[in-house]
Protein backbone atom coordinates (compact mmCIF):
# COMPACT_ATOMS: atom_id res chain seq x y z
CA UNK A 1 0.00 0.00 0.00
CA UNK A 2 1.02 3.22 -1.12
CA UNK A 3 0.42 6.66 0.28
CA UNK A 4 0.25 9.08 -2.53
CA UNK A 5 -1.96 12.15 -0.90
CA UNK A 6 -3.13 12.67 1.88
CA UNK A 7 -5.75 9.93 2.58
CA UNK A 8 -5.50 8.02 -0.65
CA UNK A 9 -3.75 4.94 -0.91
CA UNK A 10 -3.08 2.74 -4.14
CA UNK A 11 -2.01 -0.68 -4.63
CA UNK A 12 -0.08 -1.08 -8.03
CA UNK A 13 2.52 -3.67 -9.81
CA UNK A 14 0.48 -6.86 -8.93
CA UNK A 15 -0.60 -8.69 -11.74
CA UNK A 16 -3.66 -7.78 -13.40
CA UNK A 17 -5.33 -4.51 -12.27
CA UNK A 18 -4.30 -1.69 -9.65
CA UNK A 19 -6.21 -0.68 -7.05
CA UNK A 20 -6.84 2.18 -4.46
CA UNK A 21 -8.65 3.78 -1.47
CA UNK A 22 -9.90 7.28 -0.48
CA UNK A 23 -10.43 7.58 2.95
CA UNK A 24 -13.04 10.14 4.13
CA UNK A 25 -14.13 11.22 7.64
CA UNK A 26 -16.47 8.79 7.62
CA UNK A 27 -14.76 5.83 5.72
CA UNK A 28 -13.43 4.46 2.95
CA UNK A 29 -14.30 4.46 -0.69
CA UNK A 30 -12.01 1.47 -2.55
CA UNK A 31 -11.59 1.79 -6.00
CA UNK A 32 -11.10 -1.60 -8.14
CA UNK A 33 -9.35 -4.55 -6.67
CA UNK A 34 -6.45 -6.33 -7.36
CA UNK A 35 -6.82 -9.44 -9.64
CA UNK A 36 -5.64 -12.48 -8.08
CA UNK A 37 -7.91 -13.44 -4.64
CA UNK A 38 -4.15 -13.38 -2.38
CA UNK A 39 -3.70 -10.19 -3.21
CA UNK A 40 -7.44 -8.52 -3.09
CA UNK A 41 -6.97 -10.56 0.31
CA UNK A 42 -3.91 -8.47 1.05
CA UNK A 43 -5.21 -5.57 0.03
CA UNK A 44 -8.44 -5.59 2.18
CA UNK A 45 -6.51 -6.28 5.31
CA UNK A 46 -4.64 -2.86 4.10
CA UNK A 47 -8.22 -1.69 3.97
CA UNK A 48 -9.14 -2.74 7.21
CA UNK A 49 -5.65 -1.61 9.36
CA UNK A 50 -6.52 1.98 8.00
CA UNK A 51 -9.21 1.77 10.84
CA UNK A 52 -12.80 2.92 9.08
CA UNK A 53 -15.32 1.10 7.73
CA UNK A 54 -15.14 0.38 4.20
CA UNK A 55 -18.46 2.46 2.30
CA UNK A 56 -18.37 1.41 -1.25
CA UNK A 57 -15.98 -0.22 -3.73
CA UNK A 58 -16.11 1.37 -7.13
CA UNK A 59 -15.30 -0.13 -10.08
CA UNK A 60 -13.88 1.22 -13.02
CA UNK A 61 -15.18 -0.83 -15.80
CA UNK A 62 -16.62 -4.53 -16.35
CA UNK A 63 -13.40 -6.56 -17.44
CA UNK A 64 -13.44 -9.72 -15.46
CA UNK A 65 -9.76 -8.91 -14.33
CA UNK A 66 -11.58 -6.55 -11.78
CA UNK A 67 -14.07 -8.70 -10.87
CA UNK A 68 -12.04 -11.61 -9.49
CA UNK A 69 -11.19 -9.85 -6.54
CA UNK A 70 -13.95 -7.46 -6.02
CA UNK A 71 -16.17 -10.19 -4.03
CA UNK A 72 -13.14 -10.17 -1.56
CA UNK A 73 -13.63 -6.53 -1.03
CA UNK A 74 -16.59 -6.12 -1.16
CA UNK A 75 -17.35 -9.18 1.53
CA UNK A 76 -19.39 -10.77 -1.27
CA UNK A 77 -21.42 -7.75 -2.10
CA UNK A 78 -21.93 -6.52 1.74
CA UNK A 79 -20.53 -3.61 0.98
CA UNK A 80 -22.00 -1.91 -2.12
CA UNK A 81 -20.22 -1.72 -5.35
CA UNK A 82 -20.60 1.37 -7.61
CA UNK A 83 -20.50 1.08 -11.14
CA UNK A 84 -22.11 2.43 -14.54
CA UNK A 85 -25.33 1.28 -15.30
CA UNK A 86 -23.40 -0.39 -18.17
CA UNK A 87 -21.25 -2.11 -16.43
CA UNK A 88 -23.91 -3.79 -14.78
CA UNK A 89 -25.33 -4.70 -17.79
CA UNK A 90 -22.21 -6.80 -19.53
CA UNK A 91 -21.72 -8.42 -16.01
CA UNK A 92 -24.77 -9.66 -16.08
CA UNK A 93 -23.90 -11.47 -19.62
CA UNK A 94 -21.42 -13.58 -18.41
CA UNK A 95 -22.11 -17.30 -18.50
CA UNK A 96 -21.42 -19.64 -15.97
CA UNK A 97 -18.60 -21.44 -19.37
CA UNK A 98 -17.59 -17.73 -19.86
CA UNK A 99 -16.33 -17.17 -16.26
CA UNK A 100 -15.03 -20.68 -15.69
CA UNK A 101 -12.79 -20.12 -18.74
CA UNK A 102 -11.52 -16.66 -17.75
CA UNK A 103 -10.58 -18.38 -14.08
CA UNK A 104 -9.48 -21.33 -15.74
CA UNK A 105 -6.73 -19.14 -18.00
CA UNK A 106 -5.57 -17.02 -14.08
CA UNK A 107 -5.19 -20.51 -13.15
CA UNK A 108 -3.14 -21.40 -15.76
CA UNK A 109 -0.85 -18.30 -15.22
CA UNK A 110 -0.15 -18.20 -11.62
CA UNK A 111 -1.29 -21.99 -10.46
CA UNK A 112 -0.03 -21.29 -6.74
CA UNK A 113 -2.35 -18.68 -6.88
CA UNK A 114 -5.46 -20.13 -8.35
CA UNK A 115 -8.71 -18.15 -8.08
CA UNK A 116 -12.12 -19.66 -6.86
CA UNK A 117 -14.71 -20.62 -9.46
CA UNK A 118 -17.03 -18.68 -8.15
CA UNK A 119 -19.53 -16.25 -9.85
CA UNK A 120 -18.83 -11.77 -10.02
CA UNK A 121 -20.78 -9.99 -7.80
CA UNK A 122 -22.99 -7.98 -9.08
CA UNK A 123 -23.20 -3.70 -8.39
CA UNK A 124 -25.81 -2.48 -6.53
CA UNK A 125 -25.54 1.20 -7.20
CA UNK A 126 -25.85 2.52 -10.74
CA UNK A 127 -25.20 5.77 -12.68
CA UNK A 128 -25.61 6.63 -16.09
CA UNK A 129 -23.52 10.06 -16.52
CA UNK A 130 -21.95 10.70 -13.32
CA UNK A 131 -22.31 10.64 -9.53
CA UNK A 132 -21.22 12.26 -6.46
CA UNK A 133 -20.54 9.86 -3.37
CA UNK A 134 -20.26 12.80 -0.37
CA UNK A 135 -19.31 11.42 3.35
CA UNK A 136 -18.27 13.89 5.63
CA UNK A 137 -18.35 17.18 3.72
CA UNK A 138 -15.95 15.60 1.52
CA UNK A 139 -17.09 14.57 -2.44
CA UNK A 140 -15.48 11.63 -4.60
CA UNK A 141 -16.98 12.02 -8.44
CA UNK A 142 -17.39 9.37 -10.27
CA UNK A 143 -18.28 9.94 -14.06
CA UNK A 144 -18.71 7.34 -17.65
CA UNK A 145 -16.24 8.14 -19.49
CA UNK A 146 -15.34 7.52 -23.27
CA UNK A 147 -12.57 4.89 -22.83
CA UNK A 148 -11.27 1.26 -23.40
CA UNK A 149 -14.72 0.09 -23.02
CA UNK A 150 -18.44 0.82 -23.35
CA UNK A 151 -18.49 1.17 -19.72
CA UNK A 152 -15.54 2.60 -18.64
CA UNK A 153 -15.57 5.36 -15.96
CA UNK A 154 -13.15 7.32 -13.53
CA UNK A 155 -13.11 8.16 -9.97
CA UNK A 156 -11.94 11.72 -9.31
CA UNK A 157 -10.93 13.44 -5.97
CA UNK A 158 -11.32 16.57 -6.17
CA UNK A 159 -9.82 17.68 -2.48
CA UNK A 160 -6.29 16.01 -3.66
CA UNK A 161 -6.25 16.36 -7.12
CA UNK A 162 -6.25 12.66 -7.82
CA UNK A 163 -7.86 11.18 -10.31
CA UNK A 164 -8.07 6.74 -10.56
CA UNK A 165 -8.88 6.71 -14.38
CA UNK A 166 -9.23 2.49 -14.79
CA UNK A 167 -8.34 1.08 -17.95
CA UNK A 168 -8.91 4.70 -19.84
CA UNK A 169 -5.28 5.49 -18.83
CA UNK A 170 -2.46 2.58 -18.52
CA UNK A 171 1.25 3.06 -18.21
CA UNK A 172 4.34 0.53 -19.54
CA UNK A 173 1.66 -2.18 -20.91
CA UNK A 174 -0.41 -2.33 -24.21
CA UNK A 175 -4.05 -1.29 -23.65
CA UNK A 176 -6.71 -3.61 -23.57
CA UNK A 177 -8.87 -2.58 -27.06
CA UNK A 178 -10.62 -5.62 -27.71
CA UNK A 179 -14.04 -3.83 -26.56
CA UNK A 180 -13.10 -0.18 -27.31
CA UNK A 181 -16.33 0.81 -29.48
CA UNK A 182 -14.88 4.57 -30.23
CA UNK A 183 -11.16 5.41 -30.26
CA UNK A 184 -11.93 8.17 -31.44
CA UNK A 185 -14.32 9.34 -28.84
CA UNK A 186 -11.47 7.20 -25.96
CA UNK A 187 -8.57 10.07 -27.85
CA UNK A 188 -10.85 13.16 -26.57
CA UNK A 189 -11.07 11.74 -23.00
CA UNK A 190 -7.23 11.76 -23.46
CA UNK A 191 -6.60 15.30 -24.93
CA UNK A 192 -9.05 16.12 -21.74
CA UNK A 193 -6.58 14.96 -19.51
CA UNK A 194 -3.38 17.51 -21.16
CA UNK A 195 -5.48 20.33 -20.28
CA UNK A 196 -4.11 22.73 -18.03
CA UNK A 197 -6.82 21.90 -15.01
CA UNK A 198 -5.16 18.23 -15.00
CA UNK A 199 -1.74 20.03 -14.78
CA UNK A 200 -1.23 18.85 -11.27
CA UNK A 201 -3.21 15.68 -11.08
CA UNK A 202 -1.81 12.76 -9.87
CA UNK A 203 -3.27 9.58 -11.98
CA UNK A 204 -3.35 6.07 -10.86
CA UNK A 205 -4.17 3.94 -14.20
CA UNK A 206 -5.88 0.58 -14.43
CA UNK A 207 -2.30 -0.72 -14.73
CA UNK A 208 1.36 0.70 -14.44
CA UNK A 209 3.19 2.94 -11.86
CA UNK A 210 1.24 6.36 -10.31
CA UNK A 211 1.83 8.81 -13.45
CA UNK A 212 0.61 12.51 -14.13
CA UNK A 213 -1.08 14.23 -17.07
CA UNK A 214 2.79 13.46 -19.30
CA UNK A 215 2.28 9.66 -19.75
CA UNK A 216 -1.09 10.35 -21.55
CA UNK A 217 0.98 11.26 -24.46
CA UNK A 218 2.44 7.69 -25.09
CA UNK A 219 -1.28 6.07 -25.04
CA UNK A 220 -2.37 8.66 -27.06
CA UNK A 221 0.54 8.39 -29.38
CA UNK A 222 0.13 4.11 -29.70
CA UNK A 223 -3.78 4.25 -30.24
CA UNK A 224 -3.32 6.65 -33.29
CA UNK A 225 -0.51 5.20 -34.36
CA UNK A 226 -3.07 1.99 -34.10
CA UNK A 227 -5.53 3.53 -35.96
CA UNK A 228 -3.03 4.15 -38.85
CA UNK A 229 -1.62 1.16 -39.18
CA UNK A 230 -5.01 -0.89 -39.40
CA UNK A 231 -5.44 1.50 -42.36
CA UNK A 232 -2.86 -0.27 -44.53
CA UNK A 233 -4.00 -3.70 -43.63
CA UNK A 234 -4.53 -5.84 -46.55
CA UNK A 235 -5.43 -9.59 -47.05
CA UNK A 236 -3.30 -12.26 -48.26
CA UNK A 237 -4.08 -14.93 -51.21
CA UNK A 238 -6.85 -16.41 -48.79
CA UNK A 239 -8.29 -13.42 -47.81
CA UNK A 240 -6.27 -13.59 -43.94
CA UNK A 241 -5.36 -10.27 -42.33
CA UNK A 242 -1.26 -10.78 -41.48
CA UNK A 243 -1.47 -8.73 -38.19
CA UNK A 244 2.06 -9.92 -37.52
CA UNK A 245 3.76 -7.30 -38.12
CA UNK A 246 1.63 -4.19 -36.76
CA UNK A 247 1.40 -6.39 -33.37
CA UNK A 248 5.61 -6.30 -33.64
CA UNK A 249 5.86 -2.65 -33.87
CA UNK A 250 3.08 -1.59 -31.53
CA UNK A 251 4.77 -4.00 -28.88
CA UNK A 252 8.20 -2.30 -29.83
CA UNK A 253 8.57 0.83 -26.88
CA UNK A 254 7.44 -1.86 -23.72
CA UNK A 255 9.36 -4.21 -21.40
CA UNK A 256 7.42 -7.40 -21.79
CA UNK A 257 7.54 -9.98 -18.80
CA UNK A 258 8.84 -13.40 -19.38
CA UNK A 259 6.34 -15.72 -19.98
CA UNK A 260 3.53 -12.67 -20.77
CA UNK A 261 4.41 -12.30 -24.52
CA UNK A 262 1.91 -14.38 -26.13
CA UNK A 263 -0.63 -12.61 -23.84
CA UNK A 264 0.51 -9.24 -24.98
CA UNK A 265 0.47 -10.44 -28.69
CA UNK A 266 -2.84 -11.55 -27.94
CA UNK A 267 -4.54 -8.55 -26.53
CA UNK A 268 -2.75 -6.41 -29.07
CA UNK A 269 -4.17 -8.31 -32.00
CA UNK A 270 -7.69 -8.30 -30.59
CA UNK A 271 -7.60 -4.40 -30.16
CA UNK A 272 -6.24 -4.70 -33.80
CA UNK A 273 -9.19 -6.44 -34.68
CA UNK A 274 -11.61 -4.40 -33.11
CA UNK A 275 -9.75 -0.98 -34.82
CA UNK A 276 -9.85 -2.69 -38.15
CA UNK A 277 -13.94 -2.83 -37.56
CA UNK A 278 -14.31 0.36 -36.38
CA UNK A 279 -12.47 2.21 -39.35
CA UNK A 280 -13.98 -0.24 -42.06
CA UNK A 281 -17.05 1.24 -40.40
CA UNK A 282 -16.26 4.64 -40.90
CA UNK A 283 -15.17 4.56 -44.31
CA UNK A 284 -18.35 3.33 -44.98
CA UNK A 285 -20.68 5.82 -43.28
CA UNK A 286 -22.75 7.88 -45.75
Amino acid sequence: MDNIAPNVYVSTGRPGTNAGCIVLPEGIVAVDAPTLPQDAQAWRGQLDSLGKPILYLVLTDSNPERLLGAGVVSDDGRIPIVATRATYMQISTYSENFWRLFVENWAHRYPHHAPPPSSPVLPELMFTHSLILCRGGSEVKVEHVAGATPDSAWVYFPEQDVLFAGDTVVVGTPPIMGATPDSRAWLETLARLTHPRFSHTRIVPGRGPVCDQSAVAALSDYLARARQLVRTLGTNEQGRVDYTPLIAELLSPFTIAEGELELMQRRVKAGLERLLEEVRAESTWP
